[in-house]
Parts: C-alpha cells; sequence; structure tokens
C-alpha cells in the first residue's frame, strides 16, 4: 500500500523531469564552452591588434625631435622601435610566443609618392596558447596589424 499523498504520476513527473535535465544540460554546457571559448579568441584578436598599433605609432614617435644625417639608419631604428614596442606592449605570456623576427618591416607605401612606410604584424598560432575543444573550429593563426606612414622630412 502507498503512503498518503504519494502517487505514480508524481514519480513519472520526478523521472521525466530528470531525463529532459540530462538531455538539455550537455547541449546548454556546450553552447556555454563555445561562447566563453570565442570570446577568448576576441580578446586575443583585440590584444594583438592594439599591439601591434602601439608599435606602428611608436615607429611615428621614434626618436622624438632627433633628426638622422642617415635616413636609412632612422628608417631602422624606427623600424626597431616599432618592433620592441609591439612585443612590450603585449602580457609577458603572449610575448613570449611572438618571434621578434618579421615583426615590424619597411615597406613602400601604396600611394605613388614614394614615400616610406612601417608595417607591424603580430601573428600567434593558436594551439600554443588555447586548449583544442572538440566540435569548436578556430583558426590556426591569429594576426594583429597595422601600418603607418613616415614622414618625408625626416
Amino acid at each position: 500500500m502507498l503512503p498518503r499523498g504519494y502517487s505514480i504520476r508524481r514519480t513519472r513527473r520526478a523521472g521525466i523531469a530528470a531525463l529532459e535535465f540530462a538531455i538539455v544540460t550537455p547541449a546548454l554546457l556546450a553552447v556555454v564552452i563555445a561562447i566563453v571559448y570565442y570570446g577568448l579568441v576576441l580578446a586575443l584578436q583585440q590584444v594583438l591588434t592594439l599591439a601591434a598599433e602601439e608599435g606602428a605609432r611608436a615607429a611615428l614617435r621614434y626618436p622624438s625631435g632627433v633628426s638622422a644625417a642617415n635616413p636609412a639608419a632612422m628608417q631602422a631604428q624606427r623600424v626597431n622601435a616599432a618592433a620592441a614596442t609591439a612585443i612590450a606592449t603585449l602580457p609577458a605570456s603572449l610575448g613570449a610566443l611572438i618571434p621578434p623576427a618579421g615583426v615590424a618591416q619597411a615597406v613602400s607605401c601604396s600611394s605613388t609618392s614614394g614615400n616610406v612606410c612601417v608595417r607591424v604584424t603580430l601573428n600567434l598560432t593558436t594551439s600554443a596558447i588555447l586548449p583544442s575543444v572538440p566540435l569548436v573550429p578556430v583558426p590556426p593563426t591569429l594576426s594583429g596589424t597595422a601600418m603607418v606612414q613616415l614622414s618625408p622630412d625626416t
């Protein structure tokens, strides 16, 4: 005999609720993990872009108020300052993962004036920093790029 107030319908409802919870929870957990993971990817992308922009600004500022007798030497110093600043702007854990060679380069500008531009490019392999999550596609590398035109009179 069943206790008073106890019914088979109540136990069935509880069983159905447990079954629905077991079905919905993995899907909901997967969505939450994907949101957090892609948020991390976007944050890393933003950090790389901002560091590249800081490096490009450093090429414009370096050396402040000093004119060089040798424009090629001045240009090389500006490229080196851009690379050093871009990597120094990154958090130490990310800066250690980016090789300093090829971070900043002097390139010809797209305009016909013959001016020189400095391009700062930071590439980060995602497998070096992010754990792999099954069924969550992530680009193999993240990249931040910035370019500035150097003034022709310096």
